[in-house]
């Protein structure tokens, strides 16, 4: 083997051209990725049939991380639903109550004497109202007359272009519809043409669901209006309030062009007449200006955003417009091509793609929220579990794809919501516990909602939400080896965040330090008396964060070379953790005593993140508990509505069973997380780059190109007859990786496979 020095200057102008300068600004060593070569037209999915309107899951998704829309497909008539990720009901609020600590106290004494009925009961005590919920901007309606019945129908969702086309015959005519969401622009643009000159015929309008306007001048359209003060849940009842000076404000523009024909508005529509080609560009923007300001009485201009956005993309071209925005978008996807069995669009690598598509249209540096509990599309005031952050595994779930995925800058507006729940959450941790740092529950909102959601405490009375989080800071560093933003973003949270863990640890009768109060969400244990609870101490999830947080903050303090006091106090403490325990049945015990389990089967295995997303048991350095946590994920078995089990599959090195977990089912409303998917093919969590550690029986030949590993590495990797052909290791960092192929350490200066590239400044 040979290693290679490149100079970063000598190869970054072939693609440059293809990404945003904010980007170099924000994490340049993402912007030193050589895009992939691959067969990337076959990335599409197509419908030969409009999805049915009531089927919004289905509906193919646009986005650019502000602005998100679903389209149908329909021929007659389009419906197109319209996002922007900072519209939500409500304004800052703060739920936090003096009297906690009382409860608190009194909770905790129940635990010491093991009476968790009383401690549920207590834990109810310290909750508070709901977040706030996630807002639909409008509806924007395509109708085309005499176009009732068609042929050759098509729509196609190509995430190579980031493009949804729709396609049909009338009367000998083919009609087609092109729609994509841009970033770099920051607009939603259709075209609408047809293989006949002056065949292009319709009306256009927009309404919304929230209280506003529409105003219709010439050949544009302006939605004006605002969200409700406040959704909430009133005795299972969805109770709506509105208010006319306060919440958050927005407006949608849309501009319609032709080429030929006639233009006019009719009534509250714009009627397009004999035209050879249409070009409608969407703009939007809200006054929402920030976690802790009303964005009714303190917001931004959305007017002025949303027409500053818009007469700019009406400076450029259709061609122009769509050039911008495909440049931008490929610069990021086409970092990372997978095939497997030599198959085109091969089911599991397509399906891989469609999560980074997914997330790179939820997620973009500059959106102003990150990716919530549907991505970035919902038409309900009242949608599903209030379209929220559910940060007892939702978000930290579906950031998992983001980083070996060589897309780890979509993790950007994560880490600035991190950033505004650590402001919040240490009001919370000073007034409801009296404790240090910062802490964040269950359930948050785009106001950084911190306190206790209501409900069961085995959701509800979890104050591990920050700590979680804190996992995907430490991974952003980890990833890419920012030191400059390790010390002036990552470690300040961490360190909030272990401070709060710190006050919340108290002795168990043992001597070990355990969390109190603790839950293992979302599950429910068995009492002495046979009582169902969910409050306990030092639960194995817990004590999983506690440590890898303690760990990342250790290692982050020595990096930097500062903070050496708080440094040793952790590395005092840590030793005197509650372990990992062996139940009963051989199990990983999900709790700090081997309590019967009120539902064996339940879906969720937050003992085991453990194994992944975390790295505290590893085949080397834990095999005993690598054994348990097999057999605890035997035991769980399949188990509702949460996929994601193929990371854990694949951390216990088990191929065959990570494959069959992996969810195909997309587009749907609730896309599974496909983070496992990656971790069959590459994993570096345990200091080794470890080159096809899970690979699957069935995955017989195949390459992927582009996969990101911890410390700063991209590897390209290519296989036969479950056989290593081809490796190429490139290192941003200047450092050389210790390889493992299959399980084998080998020696990558020796080994004839292995290449093995310095990409320094």
């Amino acid at each position: 083997m040979k290693i290679i020095i490149i100079n970063k200057r000598a190869w970054r102008w072939c693609f440059t051209g293809c990404l945003l300068l904010c980007f170099l600004c924000i994490n340049i060593t993402y912007a030193q990725v050589k895009l992939k070569q691959g067969e990337w037209e076959t990335l599409k999915i197509t419908n030969t049939q409009p999805t049915e309107i009531n089927n919004f899951g289905s509906a193919f998704p646009i986005g650019n991380g502000r602005l998100g829309a679903k389209l149908f497909g329909g021929v007659a008539s389009e419906l197109v639903c319209l996002n922007d990720v900072t519209l939500w009901s409500g304004a800052p609020h703060h739920y936090e109550d003096s009297n906690s600590p009382k409860v608190l106290a009194q909770l905790r004494a129940a635990l010491a004497v093991a009476d968790y009925k009383k401690a549920d009961e207590l834990a109810r005590k310290m909750e508070g109202p709901n977040t706030e919920s996630y807002q639909p901007l409008g509806n924007w309606h395509l109708d085309f007359p005499g176009q009732d019945s068609y042929t050759n129908y098509s729509n196609t969702l190509d995430m190579d272009q980031a493009m949804v086309t729709t396609h049909y015959t009338v009367d000998g005519i083919n009609y087609t519809r092109e729609t994509f969401a841009s970033y770099p622009d920051q607009v939603i643009v259709m075209r609408v043409y047809s293989n006949q000159k002056g065949s292009i015929t319709f009306n256009t309008h927009m309404d919304s669901q929230l209280q506003g306007k529409v105003n219709v001048a010439g050949n544009e359209i302006v939605l004006t209006g605002h969200a409700p003060i406040s959704v909430k849940d009133a005795t299972g009842k969805p109770l709506v309030t509105w208010d006319e000076k306060m919440g958050t404000r927005f407006e949608s523009e849309l501009n319609v062009k032709t080429s030929g024909g006639k233009v006019q508005t009719a009534g509250q529509s714009v009627q397009i007449s004999k035209a050879d080609t249409a070009v409608l560009i969407f703009s939007a923007a809200t006054s929402f200006n920030g976690y802790n300001k009303e964005a009714g009485t303190q917001g931004k201009d959305a007017s002025a955003i949303a027409k500053s956005y818009l007469n700019k993309a009406l400076q450029l071209s259709y061609q122009q417009l769509l050039q911008n925005h495909v440049k931008d978008y490929q610069g990021m996807f086409r970092r990372l091509w997978v095939d497997i069995n030599g198959e085109k669009a091969n089911k599991y690598a397509l399906a891989y793609q469609w999560a980074r598509y997914n997330l790179i249209a939820c997620s973009r540096p500059g959106g102003g929220a990150p990716r919530n509990e549907q991505g970035i599309w919902n038409r309900d005031i009242t949608p599903h579990y209030a379209s929220n952050y559910t940060l007892n595994e939702n978000p930290e779930k579906y950031y998992t794809v983001a980083e070996p995925a060589n897309i780890g800058e979509v993790t950007l507006p994560l880490i600035a919501f991190i950033d505004d729940l650590a402001k919040a959450g240490t009001v919370t941790a000073k007034v409801n516990y009296g404790f240090h740092g910062w802490v964040t529950h269950h359930n948050s909102d785009i106001w950084a909602m911190t306190t206790m959601s209501p409900g069961d405490p085995c959701w509800a009375d979890w104050p591990m939400g920050g700590v979680w989080l804190c996992q995907h800071v430490w991974e952003h560093y980890a990833f890419g080896m920012d030191k400059t933003y390790l010390k002036t973003q990552a470690y300040p949270l961490m360190k909030g965040a272990a401070e709060f863990t710190l006050d919340l640890l108290v002795k168990n009768k043992e001597g070990y330090w355990v969390t109190s109060p603790s839950t293992s969400p979302e599950n429910h244990f068995m009492d002495a008396q046979g009582t169902r609870v969910a409050v306990s101490m030092g639960s194995t999830m817990d004590m999983a964060f506690v440590k890898e947080l303690f760990q990342n903050c250790i290692k982050a303090s020595a990096i930097l070379n500062i903070d050496a006091g708080f440094r040793n106090k952790l590395q005092t403490i840590l030793p005197q953790l509650l372990p990992f325990q062996i139940g009963s049945q051989g199990q990983l015990q999900e709790w700090s005593e081997d309590f019967k389990e009120a539902e064996p089967t339940h879906r969720h295995v937050s003992h085991l993140v453990s194994i992944w997303p975390l790295s505290q048991i590893t085949k080397d350095k834990t095999p005993q508990f690598f054994e348990a946590a097999h057999k605890s994920l035997e035991l769980r078995k399949g188990g509702g509505y949460h996929p994601d089990k193929a990371g854990m599959w694949a951390r216990l090195l088990d191929g065959d069973r990570a494959m069959a977990t992996l969810s195909l089912k997309y587009p749907t409303l609730y896309d599974a997380p496909f983070g496992g998917f990656a971790e069959m093919l590459l994993q570096s969590h345990t200091g080794y780059v470890d080159i096809l550690p899970a690979l699957p029986t069935a995955w017989d030949k195949g390459k992927v190109l582009g996969l990101r590993a911890r410390g700063g590495y991209e590897v390209d990797i290519e296989w036969a007859n479950h056989e290593i052909k081809k490796v190429a290791i490139r290192s941003f960092n200047g450092q050389t990786p210790a390889v493992r192929v299959m399980g084998k350490l080998i020696n990558i200066k020796t080994d004839p496979r292995i290449s093995f590239q310095i990409i320094k400044n």
